[in-house]
């Protein structure tokens, strides 16, 4: 089970068919990418680097002493925890938030948006969170570190990667729908 509310942020992601084709395309994807709402503890399409950025399907959240599925940016260096983690993309259309009103948020861009991540040993993924900006702040005080299209090889480099943590938030497009909430 996990939280949420709170600190969590973006607890679910999706890629929309008509994105699959690109994605598989620019990174030879051999496998099907999901398109159903990615929970945490599901699986979804995460972009690694080995020598070249290589796609896996991945677990969705940490399954460490707690269950974890975001980290902050500002902590991200300094925890133990993630020490062991190496860096890796989400590929997303969209994500998906409860607001402080208990109503589902989706948050998109008019491109594919490349989630800041980690993921450990066990293929188990987390999302990097920021500060948010004006386009999700009246919904959540955090977001995700949204890399730009050039960006994802340059948060592979051990020495580029810092400045994409402190940058300025993309601003989103956002819906509200009126939804049932599940905790489960």
């Amino acid at each position: 089970m996990y939280n949420c509310f709170g600190d969590t942020m973006c607890s679910s992601i999706k890629i929309n068919p008509e994105d699959v084709k690109s994605l598989k395309e620019k990174f030879n994807v051999p496998f099907d990418i999901p398109t159903d709402t990615i929970k945490p503890n599901e699986k979804a399409l995460v972009l690694y680097k080995e020598g070249k950025i290589l796609p896996k399907l991945m677990s969705f959240g940490w399954n460490d002493k707690v269950f974890i599925i975001n980290a902050r940016q500002e902590t991200l260096l300094e925890k133990p925890i993630f020490k062991k983690g190496k860096r890796c993309v989400i590929p997303a259309s969209l994500f998906h938030e409860w607001s402080y009103a208990k109503e589902k948020v989706t948050f998109h861009s008019d491109n594919i948006m490349y989630l800041a991540g980690l993921y450990n040993q066990d293929n188990e993924f987390l999302i990097i969170t920021t500060k948010s900006n004006d386009s999700v702040r009246r919904t959540h005080d955090r977001m995700p570190i949204i890399l730009e299209h050039s960006q994802p090889e340059d948060w592979f480099n051990d020495t580029k990667f810092i400045s994409l943590l402190r940058q300025e938030p993309k601003e989103l497009e956002h819906e509200k729908k009126l939804e049932q909430l599940s905790l489960f």
